[in-house]
């Protein structure tokens, strides 16, 4: 039976598999209607275990290790498909005019710099509205930050996720993001396309846009919010995204092609679960016939 149980295991990797991308795609659709959300894709490998087995002395003693331990990945011919990641989707979703004063939307690569009590955040989500403290906040309440003097600060063996260490220079951002807060009076709000907040005739704050070298090393914390998770990251330069008062940033979801996908994923994990089943049919029958034969 050990060519069987190979089967079901390689069954039930694809059936993992696509359950995975079956939540991703779900998540998409559950938020297509959500400001500035960005789709996620899973990305997959196969994983070969025939190309993957070192011929030496060392893979041989790996491949007995294999075969008597039962929690092991089992040897031979068979292939696995594993998680290789979550990739964001993040192309500009349409802008949808919606007359408010403090709806914000960009077009082009920026975030806007929220603080939040984990610290600074970055998000897309422009429906901004005043506090009963007179500053300007997300939906979730937290502080929308002005544009800060941009600065280059020395720094050396840091480790960063998913990247090499960083020696030389990197972005800085003054005064504190505490600091940067944006406080509004009374009377009529404008905002210009570089982010300049104007309000009774004279300019109050200027909205702290981020633009970034490496999108993907963005960390999607929930609720629209990402935190950045390389420090040089930072473009240590103007940004160059527009800024639209009176427009929000729908999602970028297509809900007509996430369907699709979910129907192709729902059936591919239906079919994945029927192989497994039938593998585990085989087993108890096999199991049934030796034990009849004794």
């Amino acid at each position: 039976m050990p060519n069987m149980d190979k089967g079901i295991y390689t069954a039930l990797s694809g059936g993992l598999a696509k359950s995975r991308e079956v939540e991703l795609i779900a998540n998409n659709l559950a938020n297509a209607t959500t400001p500035g959300f960005k789709r996620d894709t899973g990305t997959f490998y196969e994983y070969l275990t025939e190309v993957r087995r070192n011929d030496s002395v060392d893979g041989v003693q790996r491949e007995i290790q294999s075969l008597s331990d039962p929690n092991a990945r089992p040897t031979g011919d068979k292939s696995f498909v594993e998680l290789d990641g979550v990739y964001t989707d993040f192309r500009q979703g349409t802008l949808q005019k919606s007359g408010r004063a403090l709806d914000m939307a960009i077009e082009g690569t920026g975030f806007f710099e929220v603080l939040t009590p984990a610290g600074v955040r970055y998000t897309r989500q422009g429906n901004f509205s005043i506090d009963s403290e007179g500053r300007l906040v997300t939906t979730s309440g937290f502080p929308v930050l002005s544009k800060a003097t941009q600065a280059q600060v020395a720094v050396s063996d840091l480790e960063l996720k998913g990247s090499p260490p960083v020696t030389g220079q990197v972005p800085d951002r003054q005064p504190d993001p505490q600091a940067r807060v944006i406080q509004l009076g009374q009377g009529p709000i404008q905002i210009t396309e570089d982010g300049r907040i104007l309000q009774n005739g004279g300019e109050v704050a200027a909205l702290s846009v981020e633009e970034f070298n490496e999108p993907q090393w963005l960390e999607k914390m929930g609720n629209s919010y990402y935190r950045n998770t390389h420090p040089n990251n930072l473009k240590n330069e103007p940004a160059k995204s527009k800024i639209h008062q009176g427009f929000i940033e729908g999602s970028n979801v297509n809900p007509v092609s996430e369907m699709t996908r979910l129907i192709e994923a729902t059936r591919a994990y239906e079919s994945h679960m029927q192989a497994v089943k039938t593998y585990q049919d085989i087993d108890s029958k096999s199991v049934n016939e030796i034990a009849k034969d004794r």
